[in-house]
């Protein structure tokens, strides 16, 4: 028998991004990075006295790392995010929104490890790939 009335998985109307002055703004990395084992990467930086400091990332920062290729908006990374949790067949946080922006902006402010640029940013090939890459 078919399932009419069965609820789509639609996504909520969204109010905290249609305020995000920086809505229309692209990410990319920015930081060198590397897998640490095959589910979590490391990010490295150098402090002022030269030593190398390593972090770890919680599931969304990390992930949010590797998909800031400079090619997307963070608005357009919205609709990346539903589209992931509709495909899981996941409910649709009413708050994705305000946490994406919340994750991205630690990224850049927090760890130094996304930049927001106004057009397409092609990402420096030493942080497109993991260090045991390049």
């Amino acid at each position: 028998m078919f399932n009419f009335f069965k609820k789509k998985n639609t996504p909520p109307e969204f109010e905290f991004i249609k305020s995000y002055p920086h809505k229309d703004k692209y990410f990319s990395r920015v930081k060198k990075w590397d897998w640490l084992n095959t589910e979590q990467i490391n990010l490295f930086e150098k402090d002022h006295t030269g030593k190398i400091k390593i972090i770890t990332m919680d599931y969304w920062s990390q992930e949010m790392f590797l998909d800031a290729d400079g090619k997307t908006t963070i608005q357009e990374y919205l609709h990346v995010l539903i589209k992931q949790f509709q495909d899981s067949k996941m409910k649709i946080p009413k708050d994705l929104d305000e946490f994406m922006i919340e994750t991205l902006w630690s990224l850049k402010t927090d760890l130094g490890a996304i930049e927001f640029t106004d057009s397409p940013f092609e990402i420096d090939s030493e942080f497109k790939n993991p260090i045991s890459k390049n």
